[in-house]
C-alpha cells in the first residue's frame, strides 16, 4: 500500500489533501500539532488516516512520521503543508518573532524535505509537494516573516528538483491564493460577517472569489501522482488569477 505523510493535517488545506489522498486508496499519516482537532479529523476520515501529534518545528516529529508510514506501506508521497499566519512589518518586530515563524513556516518544511529524500532514496521513488503561497512571489503588507518564508519554500523545491530527479524524487511546489480556510477565518475582520468579508477577500482573484481547500487538494494529488510523472522542480500557482495582474481593479462593466 502506499502511504502518505501530510503535516497540518488537521484543517483547511491539509485536511482537504489527506481526505483526496486517502480516497485514492492511500493511507495517510496526518501531521498535526493540534491534538483535538487531529482526533476529530481522523474520526472524520476513516481508517486509513493515521493521526500523528506533532510540531513540524521538531525534526524528530518528521522521522517519527516517517516510520509510521513504512510501517504502513510504502511511503511515495509527502506534503509540507503546516504553516500559520504570522504577521508583522520589519519596523516592528523582533528576533523572537522572527525566528519562531521560520520554525514553522521555513525549517519545518525543510526538516520535512530532508526526511522524507532519505526515506525515498533506497526505492528511488517518491513524490515531495510543498505548499507554498502567492506570497512567496508578490509580497503582502506587514507579511515580512511570512513572505520570506514563502519565498525561500519555492528554492527549497528547485534544490530538492534538481538534487534529486535523477534518483527518481520528485518535487514540486503549490502557491494558493487566498482559500477558505480556518487560518483565513481567523483574519478577517470582526466587524463584517463571514460572508461579506469572503466577497472582499475574493476580489483579489479576477474569478472574483476565494478558493476553497478541496481546488488545492486535487493540484496537490495531481502533482504527487504518476499523472504528474514529467513534472519536477515546477511552481503552480492556484490562485483565482490574482498575480496574473498587478491590482485588485474593478471587474468590466460587461
Amino acid at each position: 500500500m502506499k502511504t502518505a505523510v501530510v503535516t497540518g493535517a488537521a484543517m483547511g488545506i491539509g485536511r482537504a489533501i489527506a481526505s483526496r489522498l486517502i480516497a485514492e486508496g492511500v493511507h495517510v499519516i496526518a501531521v498535526d500539532r493540534d491534538e483535538t482537532a487531529l482526533e476529530i479529523a481522523a474520526g472524520e476520515l476513516g481508517d486509513r488516516c493515521e493521526p500523528l501529534v506533532g510540531d513540524v518545528g521538531d525534526w524528530a516529529t518528521h522521522e517519527r512520521a516517517s516510520d509510521a508510514a513504512e510501517a504502513a506501506g510504502e511511503l511515495r508521497h509527502w506534503v509540507n503543508n503546516a504553516g500559520i499566519d504570522w504577521v508583522g512589518g520589519a519596523h516592528e518586530i523582533d528576533a523572537g518573532h522572527i525566528e519562531r515563524g521560520l520554525r514553522v513556516l521555513q525549517l519545518g518544511a525543510m526538516y520535512g524535505a530532508c526526511v522524507a529524500v532519505r526515506r525515498m532514496l533506497p526505492a528511488r521513488a517518491g513524490s515531495i509537494v510543498n505548499v507554498s503561497s502567492i506570497q512567496g512571489i508578490a509580497a503582502f503588507p506587514r507579511y515580512f516573516v511570512y513572505d520570506t518564508a514563502k519565498a525561500a519554500i519555492l528554492m527549497m523545491t528547485k534544490s530538492i528538483a534538481v538534487d534529486y530527479g535523477p534518483f527518481g524524487i520528485r518535487c514540486n511546489a503549490v502557491l494558493p491564493g487566498c482559500i477558505e480556510t480556518p487560518m483565513t477565518h481567523a483574519t478577517l475582520p470582526p466587524d463584517l460577517d463571514r460572508e461579506e468579508a469572503l466577497r472582499r477577500e475574493g476580489l483579489l482573484a479576477p474569478l472574483l472569489r476565494v478558493g476553497q481547500p478541496e481546488e488545492m487538494a486535487e493540484v496537490v494529488a495531481f502533482l504527487l501522482s504518476d499523472r504528474a510523472s514529467y513534472i519536477n522542480g515546477a511552481e503552480i500557482v492556484a490562485d483565482g488569477g490574482a498575480t496574473a495582474r498587478c491590482f485588485a481593479y474593478p471587474p468590466l462593466d460587461l
